[in-house]
């Protein structure tokens, strides 16, 4: 049970991780065309994130390297070591919350 509650705890600082302020207010104030295409909700989403889960696949497909702007390229490359960090953490507690419920389901009984 406490791999179960360590994988959701894992999995929840992941979801924290995702959220780049930086990025999207430097993104909007220095390359507007950029930002306008990368925030524009998709017609196929069922979640609205608010531009998060848009941006932070932008980060981490490395979009920030086609800006025309110096700061958004510098701060692409410190964004991205948080993107994987991000996507690290949530894929540790998916694991952790799989292991963690079959481990539940065997002592249980």
């Amino acid at each position: 049970m406490t791999i179960l509650v360590l994988g959701c705890i894992v999995f929840l600082i992941g979801l924290g991780l995702m959220r780049n302020e930086k990025m999207n207010v430097l993104l909007k104030s220095r390359d507007y065309e950029i930002w306008n295409t990368v925030m524009q909700p998709q017609p196929s989403g069922y979640v609205d994130s608010f531009g998060t889960i848009q941006l932070f696949t932008w980060i981490l497909s490395r979009g920030y390297e086609k800006s025309s702007s110096e700061e958004v390229r510098a701060l692409g490359h410190k964004a991205i070591r948080r993107a994987r960090l991000s996507k690290y953490f949530m894929l540790t507690g998916i694991v952790f919350v799989v292991v963690g419920f079959f481990v539940a389901l065997m002592y249980s009984g």
